[in-house]
């Protein structure tokens, strides 16, 4: 394990680590300021480092970013069949729900940590840091800023976007924006990371996890693809997924298991730490174990895969209590299982889709992209069975979900493309492809608008 989040509480708090009761989470009057953290190299890495730690809370992608769109997908249940987990796999998810709470307030809280570093580290004197490591610190804040609003705009569709940093004095009234103006913000975002960040990172303790330009580009080409929801344009996630499987700086690894038995493969580009102090709250609940709360579904998750599959007895398995259960998170005791945000698996198949639409046809560097995930799986298939691009389009979506079951995808993909109201008939119209806007944060009178259904 690394020691990436082997911190101080002083550099969290530092980033606006602490909750409160507003989305946009304040740093408490009592801690440091810009003046005297804010000044030198050291400070500002600790800082970034503290920002990643964020993202590690059950709050965010620790647990609840994850799971509640798995819920959403039908893949998974509780162990207790809590209503307010239970309410997202029939579609019927409450304006008072604590899950969509937490998750806003978690995420907005990672968000005031990109702020501060984006907006703080340019003005740490000269002479205290240098060009590439601003650039550094600058760009991994926008990333992780991007990734954020990511989740945000497909979770809750339209959110208010801050790109400053949070301060006591501040109104915190703050508009709504439309998905469009959402996605315009995160390709600039990442397309400035693409021009900051490192080629890529040594493989040592303190830079294990943190933002490459392979990564910007990878979650570039997969917000280019969500984009084209409104400017109907693939180029641009084609062309990119294709420069990174064409760096050849990243590899399909032979054992699919290993992604979540080992850490940071050849195939993940981006991949979020956790170690045996800053443990992982969902490996913690997603075991065959004593502290289980989430396990799989029932059998209809095995008939996901077709017979030979090597991807299926690894990600989901049936144990005690004539249950299934969660595969990918085999290291439980102690839960220090990393979290693969971003791998190659993903960037194959983007571009196996993008390219098809900018072709308008099944092309061959389209289906070699595809199979290229099939193949590792043993189910390789022929170009001869895809006669047009909407039925691969489709295969594509559902060889998405078994690729990346149990990772936090395969509702929003289905939602993107509408294919969720065939899928769930629980699901009667497009407008709950996003859950509402939590009432707690409604009632703060900072001006939020319900979303329409809710």
């Amino acid at each position: 394990m690394n020691t990436l989040y082997k911190l101080s509480v002083f550099a969290l708090f530092a980033v606006g680590f602490s909750a409160c009761n507003s989305f946009l989470d304040r740093e408490p009057l009592s801690q440091v300021t810009n003046d005297n953290f804010f000044n030198s190299e050291t400070n500002a890495n600790s800082a970034v480092i503290g920002m990643y730690r964020t993202m590690t809370s059950s709050f965010s992608w620790g647990q609840t970013a994850v799971i509640v769109p798995e819920f959403s997908a039908r893949h998974v249940a509780h162990a207790s069949a809590f209503p307010e987990y239970e309410n997202f796999a029939t579609h019927n998810v409450t304006v008072i729900n604590p899950w969509t709470s937490n998750v806003w307030q978690g995420v907005y809280n990672t968000i005031n940590a990109a702020n501060n570093i984006i907006a703080r580290v340019p003005e740490i004197p000269e002479n205290a840091i240098s060009l590439e490591k601003r650039n550094q610190f600058i760009g991994e804040g926008k990333f992780v800023r991007a990734m954020s609003y990511f989740f945000l705009v497909r979770a809750f569709g339209r959110v208010p976007l801050k790109l400053t940093a949070t301060t006591e004095e501040e109104n915190q009234a703050i508009r709504q924006s439309d998905p469009e103006e959402i996605y315009a913000q995160m390709v600039t975002d990442l397309t400035e990371s693409v021009e900051a960040l490192q080629e890529s990172n040594e493989s040592v303790d303190a830079t294990k996890g943190r933002a490459t330009k392979a990564a910007a580009k990878a979650l570039l080409a997969k917000v280019y693809l969500y984009q084209a929801q409104y400017t109907n344009d693939y180029t641009q996630a084609a062309s990119l997924a294709k420069e990174i499987i064409d760096s050849e700086a990243f590899q399909l690894v032979a054992n699919f298991g290993s992604i979540w038995q080992n850490e940071n493969t050849t195939e993940s580009i981006f991949e979020l730490q956790f170690d045996d102090q800053t443990t992982n709250p969902l490996a913690l609940v997603s075991n065959d174990n004593a502290s289980m709360l989430f396990r799989a579904k029932d059998s209809s998750i095995v008939a996901l895969f077709e017979e030979g599959d090597s991807r299926r007895d690894f990600s989901v398995f049936k144990g005690t209590r004539d249950q299934f259960y969660i595969g990918k998170f085999p290291n439980a005791n102690p839960p220090s299982q990393n979290l693969p945000i971003i791998r190659l698996a993903e960037i194959y198949l983007i571009h196996a889709e993008a390219a098809a639409r900018v072709s308008g046809t099944v092309s061959t560097e389209a289906f070699n992209s595809l199979n290229a995930v099939l193949t590792r799986a043993n189910v390789g298939r022929e170009i001869s069975e895809f006669t047009n691009v909407d039925d691969f389009v489709l295969f594509v979506q559902e060889e998405k979900e078994r690729e990346l079951l149990f990772e936090g995808e395969t509702w929003f993909d289905f939602c993107r493309t509408g294919l969720a109201l065939e899928k769930y008939s629980s699901l009667s119209n497009e407008q709950y492809f996003v859950y509402p806007i939590p009432s707690g944060q409604i009632v703060l009178g900072g001006g939020l608008e319900q979303n329409p259904g809710y």
